[in-house]
């Protein structure tokens, strides 16, 4: 076995650890060496989300596509944004009966969000990061906290 197989052997086992669409730069004894493999990083690899052909004829748009999760039972309008780390999903609490929520059209549900339970949330709303929404929001306001509440109208 000569060195540049071994060497071959050692790139294709370190590329397979990686699923980026991107540029991937590793500098070994000083030689730069990029990797590009768009067949993977697909939303559908890196996400749960079981309508995500609806949601993209929808307009949705996922700019940071990373560990979001979406109930299939949930309802979201139109030309929403949702960034990375989101859930939205159904409520287990013995408390309250379960369900979905529902989004409306424009909303933009910023990174590490968590919208829980039969919640709605209105039209053009924005929801900041880390916020964790378990109650209604009204359209045209800007919401934030845990539990996120309504900080701002934004008309």
């Amino acid at each position: 076995m000569n060195k540049n197989s071994v060497i071959k052997r050692f790139l294709k086992k370190l590329f397979a650890f990686y699923k980026e669409d991107a540029e991937l730069i590793f500098v070994i004894f000083g030689i730069k060496i990029k990797f590009k493999y768009p067949a993977i990083n697909r939303l559908e690899d890196i996400c749960t989300i079981p309508n995500l052909k609806e949601l993209l004829k929808k307009g949705t748009k996922f700019p940071h596509p990373i560990g979001i999760v979406i109930n299939g039972n949930a309802k979201i309008g139109h030309n929403c944004t949702i960034w990375q780390n989101v859930t939205i999903g159904e409520s287990c609490s013995p408390n309250k009966e379960y369900g979905c929520p529902t989004i409306g059209d424009n909303v933009q549900i910023f990174a590490n969000s968590v919208v829980i339970g039969d919640v709605q949330i209105g039209d053009n709303v924005l929801v900041g990061a880390g916020s964790v929404v378990v109650k209604d929001i009204p359209s045209d306001t800007i919401a934030a906290g845990n539990p996120a509440r309504v900080v701002k109208s934004r008309f």
